[in-house]
């Protein structure tokens, strides 16, 4: 009797197992841009890093928003997570920290200019700043993001209250501050 039931499990386990495989294997990529693209496929890309089995992204989207997302390499590919995004200041005025944006609690990001002369310190821990001219320059002309830079931090523990502060690089005044919120 025991014999009769633990055939029909086992056939269920198995099935569920490659349904679940198949299911996994549609939803995952060879490259880390393939599964962002695969989500919403009119977005200019934006790459942060890409180590081990994780990428983070940066993106445009319609030409007025910029967003990220983190993409995790898994046993079938590479899977988008949520792609997060916020609108960009329409005149492009990033002399200040306004418009930054966050996607979670442990990662802050935004748009600058003058990206080779300031700095962004979170706390007592320092932004990296990624140049937007490294994109086509048709792109760059077209979205206008001509001399802007994008700033990010990620963390290990949340970012709430942090305080961000923008410097100038060669001088150590401080330009502008805020609390993360």
């Amino acid at each position: 009797m025991k014999k009769r039931t633990i055939i029909p499990v086992i056939i269920f386990i198995i099935s569920i197992t490659v349904i679940w495989g198949v299911f996994e294997k549609l939803q995952s990529y060879a490259e880390p841009q393939e599964a962002i693209l695969a989500i919403e496929n009119d977005l200019v890309l934006i790459p942060g890093y890409k180590l081990n089995d994780k990428a983070l992204f940066f993106f445009i989207k319609d030409g007025n928003s910029i967003g990220s997302t983190y993409v995790y390499e898994g046993l079938f590919g590479w899977k988008a997570d949520v792609l997060t995004w916020g609108s960009m200041d329409q005149e492009r005025n990033y002399e200040r920290l306004n418009g930054y944006k966050g996607h979670g609690e442990n990662l802050v990001y935004g748009l600058i200019r003058h990206g080779h002369e300031r700095k962004i310190l979170i706390g007592d821990n320092e932004a990296r700043i990624l140049d937007l001219a490294m994109l086509p320059s048709n792109e760059v002309e077209k979205y206008n993001l001509e001399g802007l830079f994008i700033w990010y931090f990620e963390s290990e523990t949340p970012l709430s209250g942090e305080e961000i502060k923008l410097v100038d690089k060669y001088t150590g005044e401080e330009i502008d501050s805020e609390r993360f919120r």
